[in-house]
């Protein structure tokens, strides 16, 4: 079944990604924006999945309604939010209950330790943005929290899921993934409080990211 080819899931991928980059300045910004996000949707619909998956499936419903309400404009922009954070958090819980299923038993001091660098981190960072983001710092600051916490499972799955039969690599594209996520997060903060940032760049690295967490959450062959 073709949903279930790499080359053609990442190869459209490609190609919708494109298209949004070339058509971002035109009318049909708002139609094509969503588009690589509805593509994975129907990836991870009609592919064989994780369990957890499910979670996956309404998180990306959640980023795409964010994606339109975003391009509408700055008027939209905190109503926007509440998609994403939604979003975040799904994926925060997908991570979650992938750690806990297939009889893994993870030490609470380890995976403390593990939290504690992350959160210590995105800390330093509001502490940063937030004077130069006004209003939008409190939302900013719930965002950032979720982002912790899909940082902390996504690498939690990875580093204490050892005895499994959860593929290291696909793990290892979920973390790639989680961080390809907040890095738009983060890179879309700087563009509104400090500096522009290229919004290719911005726009870009959330595509992947997204691409990746959801591919991590399938299973069979990798071709």
């Amino acid at each position: 079944m073709i949903w279930k080819n790499n080359a053609f899931r990442f190869g459209i991928t490609l190609l919708l990604c494109l298209q949004y980059s070339l058509l971002r300045e035109t009318e049909y910004s708002t139609f094509v924006k969503p588009l690589p996000v509805i593509f994975w949707f129907l990836v991870v619909l009609f592919s064989n999945k994780r369990q957890e998956g499910k979670w996956v499936l309404l998180s990306l419903f959640c980023a795409f309604i964010g994606d339109i309400l975003l391009d509408l404009g700055d008027d939209w922009l905190k109503i926007a939010t509440v998609p994403f954070l939604g979003s975040t958090a799904l994926l925060a819980l997908a991570f979650h209950f992938r750690l806990r299923n297939d009889d893994n038993k993870i030490g609470y001091i380890k995976d403390i330790l593990l939290l504690m660098p992350i959160a210590v981190s995105a800390i330093c960072l509001h502490l940063t943005l937030a004077p130069h983001l006004g209003d939008a710092a409190k939302i900013g600051a719930v965002l950032l929290t979720l982002a912790v916490l899909l940082l902390w499972r996504s690498l939690a799955v990875l580093l204490f899921k050892n005895k499994t039969k959860d593929a290291k690599f696909r793990r290892i594209m979920g973390v790639v993934g989680a961080s390809g996520i907040v890095a738009n997060y983060v890179l879309y903060s700087i563009n509104l409080s400090v500096q522009p940032i290229p919004r290719d760049l911005v726009i870009q690295v959330y595509y992947w990211g997204q691409a990746f967490v959801a591919w991590s959450f399938l299973k069979g062959d990798m071709k």
